[in-house]
Order: structure tokens, then sequence, then C-alpha cells
């Protein structure tokens, strides 16, 4: 896959100080190293969606584990994944109503208080007629039986981006895009003029009363006076560098993009040659180490292989397309990068 950046950028391999990743590939959790070559593979984590939070004092990965497909033994857990023993073990048994989806974070802890986990747990309610999922916030210490549940207000279902500085999440609904407390009060909705998606969002990284929107552009919300301004014309999956002094974001699957906060400015950094027809499928937020030193991301190329021999059913005969995927990773400093084929989703750097 050929790879356009920007100038000052080149090809090199990882130094002394780069960082191993905790990633998911083809529906099994891994290690990998700096170089992104394999290092250890935890095995399958089955279908539902949960990203990876991560303990950097004890060196523990986290995700919501369950049975897949036509796999004997039903099951459905939080695990913890030792990256130096390299093994798993479970930390919590969920009832098998009940899964971890879309939102994980590991808060640390703050001076004789133990650090926990913090997610979004669903809960399939037995009714008659129909399927009732309902939502809820959890929060869950280490030896503890059970998740500490806070309900969510209604309709707030997606969680979008989470500050621990204000104590606060964003979330989306379908009827609209809410600022929510950790108890699960509805607190503030997004203007209902914006048209921001609802395509990821981050908060200001110094607390400040600021949550950037992707989704059709990026949109500034600011929290006070509840209003939204347009920052870019297109971009989702929006990611707030720890400095403060720039946005990273997502145009398609094909491209990466940096919002200058200063200077109000765009640049494309990465971009695949001939994507006429981009896809957004495979698109997600960019993984920054903390210091806001590396970046991690998948790149997916869509490329014609032909025409299909059959017509739909309006008689049409539709073009066939392949995909091809790249891991990317960017010392942001040195201003070199690294990359490996196949696709990897829910990055997390091991530190």
């Amino acid at each position: 896959m050929k790879i356009n950046f920007t100038e000052n950028w080149c090809e090199a391999t990882p130094d002394a100080a780069s960082l191993s990743l905790l990633a998911e590939e083809g529906g099994r959790l891994r290690l990998l190293a700096p170089d992104l070559s394999p290092r250890h593979d935890y095995g399958a984590v089955g279908p539902v969606d949960c990203p990876i939070a991560y303990d950097p004092v004890r060196r523990l990965g986290f995700r919501y584990v369950c049975a897949g497909g036509a796999q004997r033994g039903d099951y459905s857990q939080l695990r913890a994944f030792s990256v130096d023993r390299q093994h798993s073990f479970a930390v919590n048994e969920l009832p098998l109503n009940r899964w971890v989806l879309w939102f994980l974070h590991w808060l640390e802890s703050t001076g004789s208080r133990p650090g926990q986990l913090l997610g979004l747990v669903a809960v399939d309610q037995p009714s008659e007629d129909q399927v009732l999922i309902e939502h809820h916030l959890f929060t869950h210490k280490a030896g503890e039986e059970r998740l500490r549940l806070n309900r969510l207000s209604r309709d707030a279902y997606k969680p979008l981006a989470f500050s621990r500085r204000r104590r606060e999440m964003v979330f989306a609904g379908a009827e609209g895009i809410y600022l929510l407390g950790l108890r699960g009060e509805r607190k503030l909705t997004l203007p209902a003029e914006s048209p921001a998606g609802g395509q990821g969002a981050a908060f200001c990284p110094d607390g400040g009363a600021q949550v950037v929107v992707g989704g059709d552009g990026l949109h500034l919300w600011d929290l006070e006076l509840n209003s939204c301004r347009r920052l870019t014309r297109n971009g989702r999956h929006p990611v707030w560098a720890p400095d403060g002094k720039s946005i990273w974001y997502r145009g398609s699957s094909a491209d990466l993009h940096r919002y200058d906060v200063e200077r109000d400015e765009v640049e494309c950094l990465v971009g695949l040659p001939n994507q006429r027809n981009p896809e957004f499928w495979h698109a997600g937020p960019v993984c920054l180490s903390r210091d806001g030193r590396f970046l991690a991301t998948a790149l997916t190329e869509k490329v014609l292989r032909g025409v299909s021999q059959r017509g739909n059913a309006t008689g049409e005969r539709e073009r066939v397309f392949a995909h091809n995927h790249s891991l990317l990773v960017m010392d942001l400093k040195r201003q070199v990068y690294w990359t490996r084929p196949g696709f990897a989703k829910h990055l997390c750097w091991v530190e």
C-alpha cells in the first residue's frame, strides 16, 4: 500500500523509546512489539465491540470478552491481560443477559483510593412482546463481585467522550447529543440547529468547558454558553492532543488530518492515492500515547476489482471493491513512521 505523507516525514524503524501496543486483530487480542510484530496472542474476545482499558501501574489491559459463534460453554466476563506475564484472568463474571460495550476506561488511583474500571453495560430485560435493553454506567474495583450501576437517562445510549477532570460524558441518542454526569443524569443538550453528526467527540484536555464533536465536520461545543460552531467542513472521530494545541481526526478510512487550534488551520498529514470512492466503515479515532509523542491508527485502501457478472434487483451490474489495510505508527517527535499490513482496532499503548 502506497501512503502519501506531507513533507519532512520519512519511513524508519522504531527507536529505544518506542512503545508496544495492545490491539484487536481478527477478533483476537494481541500484544504487538514496537515494530508491530506479534509478541503474544491472548485469544478470542468475542463479537461484542468493546475498547481496551489500561492500568499503567500494574501493566494490565482490560476488556470485555464473551463466547462467539457456536462455541460451547457460554460466558460473559471482564478480563485482565497481563503485559509482563502474558496471560489473562477474569476479574468479574457477568450474567449472560449483561455485556460491556462501546466504552471502558481505567480510572487511576488518587491518594489512598484504588483504581477502578468505568464502563457502559447493556442489560437485556425480559419482556414478552419486545426486546428491551437498558444501558447503565458502571464502576468496578478489584475484588468486588458486582458492578456498581447507575442507570442512564432516557435515549442516551452511545458514549462519545469522557472527561475525568469534569466528571462528565458526552452521549449520542436518537433525539440528539447530550452531556451527562457520572450518575447518569442529563445536564445539557447540544443545540438542535447544530449539524454535528455524533461520530466521535473529545473534551478539551485542560478541563475547560469545550467539547469537539465529529460527524459532518468538526464542531466546537461551548458548554458554558451551550453554543456550537463549525471548525472544519469534513471530519469525524476527533482526538484532542494532550497539549491542547491540535485535534487529530479522520476524513475517511484512507486519511489522517490535524486541526491546529491556535491557527485555525487544517493539515492533511496522511492520505492514500486514488481514493475516489472513499469509505468510512473502517475509520476510527487515532490512539495517542499519554505524552502525545506516538500515534497509531489503521488505514484502509478501497480498490475497484471489477464489475459483477449478474445484475442486482434493478438489473444494474454492481462494482466490486476490495479492501487493503495497513497499521500505521507515527513518531511525532522524530517525524518518522513505520507500518505493517493488516487491520487492527481498539489500539492501546502499553506504557
